[in-house]
């Protein structure tokens, strides 16, 4: 392995974590990206919550099973940075627009075995003491966890420096270099960089570099808001999911809300989605003092037509591949294993031969 390189484009979560995995194993990896920094861009605009308490078991039966292996896949992860991702207790509070509706969430999550549970008013009222009108129960995920995606993939990437691998942003790249079903590397203008392995994970910018090779690739782009504001309330840390705002805590009095995306590309109505859901936080807090938008963005999530995360050979090569599918960062752990191991399985053939 230590003479085979690989280059992995998009230094987004995908990206990183495939990267990092790729070094682990012994990889020489390359990591590049369009912008100056590493973060990419949707996942710079990602809400962050590893969770499964949001999603339906009934409803989205194939999924489900995805985002739990996913949480414990990060707790692994965290593990390894000796927890220097994310908080130990995290986790999740959701309460729907009936009692009979947030009971039914709990039963559910509970038939599929996860560890949902009633939080009472009086725990509301304890832990989020600023709630205006808390409700009588709310359902609660001890196992939920929420964290900064532009600071676990910074970490990412220095754990792969310090295991070897190379960072190279500013560099867009235009195309694959390919020889006869070969992927000699990616092309920058006139410039190749060759590799033994190519993994696009661009986000939003796969499908345009797959499409000479496949033209019916089925990638798309799905978007979603992400905002940052600022209240005068005290600090908490789970996950908070009402039926009007969907909050995190950023520490510092800063605070994450994510948002359904806007139906036009009228910037009025973005900036009067920002005006409701400050509005909604003031509603929510009763002391909640100033609110203050600090920042409203449209992210373009990567997503496929396929129920199946995105981590695949592209069509007609065994050297280059694709990664990367909504949502990206809960299951970035499982693309990434499954990329290495295509990656590793060709590698060993190649020794063999």
């Amino acid at each position: 392995m230590h003479n085979l390189s690989v280059n992995v484009v998009g230094a987004g979560i995908t990206g990183a974590m495939i990267a990092y995995k790729l070094a682990r194993l012994g990889f020489k990896v390359t990591l590049f990206d369009a912008n100056h920094c590493v973060g990419g861009d949707v996942s710079r605009t990602s809400f962050g919550w590893i969770g499964h308490i949001a999603n339906d078991p009934i409803d989205h039966p194939e999924l489900f099973p995805l985002l739990t292996d996913g949480m414990a896949r990060y707790k692994t992860l965290n593990a390894e940075f000796d927890g220097a991702l994310f908080g130990a207790n995290n986790g999740a509070i959701v309460w729907r627009a009936t009692p009979e509706e947030t009971q039914d969430l709990i039963d559910r999550q509970r038939q599929a075995g996860t560890r949902t549970r009633l939080m009472s008013k009086q725990e509301l009222q304890d832990l989020l003491p600023a709630l205006t009108n808390p409700p009588e129960f709310a359902a609660y995920s001890e196992d939920d966890v929420c964290w900064y995606p532009p600071k676990v993939i910074e970490k990412l990437v220095d754990a792969l420096t310090r295991l070897g691998g190379e960072v190279v942003l500013n560099s867009s790249v235009s195309a694959l270099d390919v020889t006869d079903h070969n992927c000699n590397g990616i092309r920058m203008n006139d410039e190749v960089f060759a590799s033994d392995f190519t993994v696009l994970a661009t986000g939003g910018a796969n499908g345009g570099l797959i499409a000479p090779y496949e033209p019916d690739h089925g990638l798309y782009t799905s978007p979603a808001t992400y905002l940052e504001i600022s209240a005068e309330l005290p600090e908490y840390t789970p996950v908070l999911l009402t039926p009007d705002i969907e909050m995190r805590s950023l520490g510092l009095g800063n605070f994450a809300l994510a948002e359904d995306p806007p139906k036009t590309n009228d910037p009025a109505e973005l900036e009067r989605m920002g005006a409701r859901l400050v509005q909604a936080v003031k509603d929510t807090f009763t002391s909640a003092g100033q609110v203050e938008l600090l920042s409203i963005q449209v992210g373009q999530r990567p997503a496929s037509h396929s129920t199946e995360p995105l981590a695949r050979p592209i069509n007609g090569f065994t050297n280059a591949f694709v990664a990367g599918s909504h949502p990206g960062v809960i299951l970035a752990p499982l693309i990434a294993e499954k990329i290495c191991s295509q990656i590793t399985e060709q590698a060993l053939s190649r020794s063999v031969v």
